[in-house]
């Protein structure tokens, strides 16, 4: 069975972290829509920039990578409007933590993602440096 994110709970939600990405005319398929390998990519680099922004990339004590990944596409993302990618926290395990993002264009969501990040050290899976945990807690989506 394929997860179905709440998208009207992401709609709600107060995302702590915006970046705006601009489109590039490669990101186009021939209907001019920004094809979904582009809006993944553009999602990527909103969580990067939102990692860099929050000092995750700078921690050593572990590193954090992709496990899982689902992007719902809702509405057209067109070239060459650049994109607002809203970030935020919305699960914290013991090794693990989930990002939600929306990417917009013209204040109409395109595309809703949410991606498991999982903490490894010399290659397992490792708990959540609590430094960490504590940065990750500030940073939660906040839902009404």
């Amino acid at each position: 069975s394929t997860m179905r994110l709440d998208r009207a709970r992401l709609d709600r939600g107060q995302f702590p972290f915006h970046s705006q990405i601009q489109t590039r005319f490669s990101d186009m398929d021939k209907l001019q829509h920004l094809n979904n390998v582009a809006v993944a990519d553009i999602l990527q680099e909103g969580r990067l920039r939102f990692v860099q922004h929050c000092g995750l990339m700078r921690a050593r004590e572990c590193e954090i990578v992709v496990v899982a990944s689902n992007i719902e596409f809702a509405a057209e993302l067109l070239y060459p409007d650049p994109v607002e990618v809203a970030v935020g926290i919305v699960e914290i395990g013991r090794t693990s933590f989930r990002f939600a993002e929306i990417a917009s264009q013209n204040g109409r969501a395109g595309a809703y993602a949410e991606f498991a990040m999982v903490a490894r050290h010399d290659g397992a899976p490792a708990p959540l440096p609590e430094t960490w945990r504590a940065l990750l807690e500030r940073l939660r989506v906040q839902f009404p």
